[in-house]
């Protein structure tokens, strides 16, 4: 299960690396900081860069809910767990079978090559080729593409990923 801990922008990686330090080896199978590669128009030139694909959140991976509740309240900088009560709360299925397909065993959810055909978006390559559905928004310009991401607190956020659009016709 995947389950969302809210915590102050900017100090992610360090409440990242205190989650992993609190929680008994063999508890958690992942505890990660979700990026997106995305593109910027700076100096006449396009470059790649590396961004959070959610700012003031981590994401941990483990089936041992009641032992990451224990560990997590020995975090200073840690905020809050999203959901109902005290205990972590895990994503809803849907949102967790789609952030395992955009993330894979990385922390790194790529680029996306696609085209406009009649008004319908097609997406050739990288992490969103077959979730053409899941976009609501397309950002030309900023070449991003927007998901929208349910939490367990019942917030809704849309979220960009990197979308370059090749051609349209």
């Amino acid at each position: 299960m995947w389950y969302v801990i809210q915590t102050g922008m900017g100090s992610e990686e360090a409440v990242k690396e205190k989650t992993k330090k609190m929680l008994p080896d063999g508890s958690y199978k992942d505890c990660k900081v979700l990026y997106c590669i995305s593109k910027k128009r700076y100096l006449g030139q396009w470059h790649e860069e590396r961004e959070r694909f959610l700012p003031g959140y981590i994401f941990l991976v483990t089936e041992d809910s009641e032992t990451a509740s224990m560990a997590m309240k020995g975090i200073a900088e840690f905020t809050k767990l999203l959901g109902y009560g005290k205990e972590v709360c895990p994503i809803g299925k849907e949102e967790e079978e789609l952030l395992a397909k955009l993330v894979g065993d990385r922390d790194e959810i790529g680029m996306s090559y696609g085209v406009i055909e009649n008004g319908a978006l097609k997406i050739k390559t990288g992490v969103l080729a077959g979730l053409e559905p899941a976009v609501r928004k397309i950002d030309r310009h900023k070449r991003k593409g927007y998901i929208r991401l349910a939490l367990p607190n019942g917030e809704e956020k849309l979220v960009g990923i990197g979308l370059e659009i090749t051609e349209k016709s």
